[in-house]
């Protein structure tokens, strides 16, 4: 049987990174989807106050659209998922902050 523990601490740490290249920009165009926000939001939600997870989340979200719609090479970048991701992102967040209490 797999160590809890240790599968926990991994998992946390899969979560910190997507945190990490979120808030630092370095989040790849290939990860720029449904799954990777609701990942973030949900660490957003676990270990930080409501207002806190919100402002973060939601400047990080444009900064990163805003870096990804602007790329000099349109090939790289899914403009359908930046689209798609617009009519959903504000509610991953809210689900999850709604789900912790």
């Amino acid at each position: 049987m797999p160590d809890q523990s240790s599968f926990t601490a991994e998992h946390r740490s899969f979560e910190w990174e997507l945190v990490l290249k979120y808030e630092d920009l370095s989040l790849p165009a290939s990860e720029w989807n449904e799954a990777t926000l609701a990942v973030v939001a949900g660490w957003y939600a676990k270990n930080l106050p409501s207002e806190q997870a919100e402002a973060r989340y939601e400047k990080s979200y444009h900064r990163n659209r805003r870096r990804l719609s602007n790329r000099l090479d349109p090939a790289s970048v899914d403009t359908a998922a930046i689209e798609k991701l617009d009519g959903v992102w504000e509610s991953l967040l809210t689900r999850v902050l709604q789900a912790k209490k």
